[in-house]
């Protein structure tokens, strides 16, 4: 499911609810606490690797690309609200 929710600059972000099966949600989990890693930022790390590596790949409008090329800075530029700061509002 996805849904919209407000960003710091007045903007919308999207945010992505995600299920996954006992086993591998202990593994990463375990993976996570172990190496001090946020779970968050480490799903974040996926996805912005899948769409560099993939992206040139799809074909998306130049007004699309405008977008996602505005996302992409933002993202690198860490301009994003971790879900403990849309749950404090």
């Amino acid at each position: 499911m996805i849904v919209q929710t407000a960003r710091k600059e007045g903007t919308m972000s999207r945010s992505i609810t995600l299920r996954l099966p006992k086993e591998e949600y202990d593994a990463f989990n375990t993976i996570c606490e172990e190496r001090g890693y946020s779970k968050t930022g480490k799903i974040r790390e996926f996805i912005r690797n899948m769409v560099k590596g993939e992206l040139e790949s799809v074909s998306v409008s130049q007004e699309g690309w405008k977008k996602i090329a505005s996302a992409m800075e933002e993202m690198e530029r860490g301009e994003f609200v971790s879900f403990e700061e849309l749950k404090r509002g």
